[in-house]
């Protein structure tokens, strides 16, 4: 999927779906109707470590979400894995190799196969960041909307932090962009034309 709108229209559509944000979920099948994977989140919470527990247990409270529950199945995905489904691309290639938000980066700084550097913004760019040396993980979102500048002021993307905003109990949203501009590593980059055919191993 190339057309901006098209893709922005696409990533909408899930919001409001009360999806969780869980690593590695998600964006498996781009033909699905939805970016999220059936996740038991009661079933496997006995058994996470402490941390991920400590985590975990106040976003779902806020949500009124009972861990204790052993049949709790949720929608879960998690940035990567919603930007692809958007996209329409699966986000493991045909290689083999997983589309994350470290591998966007460093295409977008590198090779540009599937994802073209930009200086500036538009509609249906994407915003990213590597993973940072104090966080788990990197981040990555669809711009919504720009200013005369070139910069993002909204942004759709699925965060734990999402999960968090009150009303709790949803991971994917539309916001301003402050979660990267906080970071000095987020770039702008498209989504090439050939990147459904890279993805594929057609190129």
């Amino acid at each position: 999927m190339t057309d901006a709108a098209q893709l922005i229209a696409r990533a909408r559509s899930m919001l409001r779906r009360k999806t969780l944000y869980w690593a590695g979920s998600g964006g498996v099948d781009p033909r699905a109707p939805d970016c999220t994977t059936p996740l038991e989140v009661g079933r496997q919470w006995p058994g996470l470590p402490a941390s991920q527990r400590a985590e975990l247990a106040p976003l779902a409270q806020a949500a009124g979400l009972d861990l204790n529950d052993p049949t709790l199945v949720l929608p879960a995905c998690d940035c990567s894995g919603f930007v692809c489904w958007a996209l329409g691309i699966p986000r493991r290639t045909a290689a083999g190799e997983w589309i994350n938000t470290d591998s966007i980066w460093a295409d977008a700084k590198g090779a540009q196969r599937g994802f073209l550097l930009r200086a500036q913004a538009a509609a249906g760019d994407l915003v990213v960041y590597p993973k940072p040396a104090d966080a788990k993980y990197g981040h990555v979102g669809i711009v919504t909307e720009v200013d005369g500048a070139g910069r993002a002021t909204r942004v759709l993307h699925c965060s734990a932090l999402n999960f968090a905003l009150a009303p709790a109990g949803d991971a994917i949203r539309e916001t301003a962009p402050a979660v990267f501009a906080q970071q000095a590593a987020s770039v702008y980059c498209q989504p090439k034309t050939s990147l459904a055919a890279m993805v594929s191993g057609r190129m």
